[in-house]
């Protein structure tokens, strides 16, 4: 099911995708809260490629990825990790790279920066979700590494 090349990388994946959520803690509570989006929205991004990596042994190379491709990861998906309702994580990644432009550059159009668009209920909210899939990347890589 997996070789070897792409457990490695979605450990990678999924180590970066850590830092990015500690970085985003820490910027939160420094009121950060632009920062803190921008870094809760890699970690989600991180964390669903390395979900690619575990099922198809390959990730989307941009920073979104269509239903299509996410379809495919979710077709291999363990029948014991269903519950984990990982369709979700898609809507999750969806939803949080509309403000990843906006985290990190504002609306020039209005001449109004990050900081004044965002506030700590986002940026708890980013976090939150960055933690769930984050966690649900780290349960599939268990599963692969265990369940045999």
């Amino acid at each position: 099911m997996n070789n070897t090349k792409s457990v490695d990388m979605a450990i990678s994946f999924l180590s970066r995708a850590g830092n990015k959520l500690e970085e985003a803690k820490t910027a939160q509570k420094a009121i950060h809260n632009p920062e803190s989006i921008s870094s809760s929205t890699e970690c989600i991004e991180m964390s669903l490629k390395a979900i690619f990596l575990l099922m198809t042994e390959t990730y989307p190379k941009g920073h979104e990825f269509s239903e299509a491709e996410f379809e495919g990861a979710l077709a291999k998906m363990p029948e014991q990790l269903e519950f984990m309702n990982f369709g979700r994580l898609y809507m999750l990644h969806k939803l949080w790279s509309t403000f990843d432009n906006v985290a990190k550059y504002g609306f020039d159009t209005f001449g109004i920066g990050p900081e004044k668009v965002f506030k700590k209920e986002e940026a708890e909210l980013a976090i939150k979700h960055a933690e769930e899939c984050q966690h649900a990347g780290d349960a599939l890589l268990n599963w692969v590494r265990y369940s045999k």
